[in-house]
């Protein structure tokens, strides 16, 4: 007689297997994901200071980027004083065009930013920030990764293997 099909017992072997491996990986993969969410907040803010940037030379206007560590977001805005607004008072109002608002993801923690001092960078008509930075970032993981911007615009990428004493360019 032939047979055809798994017996009962079979099957069970095979699920009791698949369940160990996803109770194995499970933590390794959110682990993962939560590097790969830190990895892409700070590229994702590198192309955005080169967004501000590329803004500003096009619209000869000073274009903001405003940091909120409390809430984890930043906001670029034309801090031109357009439609009755206040020109370079880090504020939106008046007519001034929001370009976009960034919230980072959860488990992301935006712990230190400052360019010249404050939480906001402002690049110019000519493309130039008003003052040298950086925002460093870290995640659950202890994974630590940040970026620094030269007063000539130019942003580097870092990261740090000792919880953010000492980085290293990542490029």
């Amino acid at each position: 007689m032939i047979r055809n099909g798994f017996t009962l017992v079979e099957l069970i072997v095979v699920m009791a297997i698949i369940g160990i491996l996803l109770g194995v990986s499970a933590p390794l993969i959110n682990s993962y994901m939560k590097d790969a969410r830190l990895r892409e907040g700070v590229r994702n803010l590198k192309a955005d200071l080169e967004l501000a940037k590329i803004r500003a030379v096009r619209e000869n206007a000073s274009v903001a980027i405003t940091f909120d560590t409390t809430n984890e977001r930043y906001t670029i805005f034309v801090d031109d004083g357009a439609g009755g607004g206040t020109a370079d008072d880090w504020a939106i109002n008046g007519g001034e065009t929001e370009i976009k608002t960034v919230d980072l993801p959860d488990d992301v923690d935006m712990y230190e930013v400052t360019f010249g001092g404050s939480p906001r960078v402002r690049f110019r008509g000519v493309g130039l920030p008003n003052a040298a930075g950086h925002c460093y970032m870290r995640n659950p993981n202890n994974m630590y990764m940040g970026l620094v911007t030269s007063l000539l615009g130019l942003t580097t990428l870092q990261q740090s293997s000792d919880t953010g004493a000492t980085w290293q360019d990542m490029e």
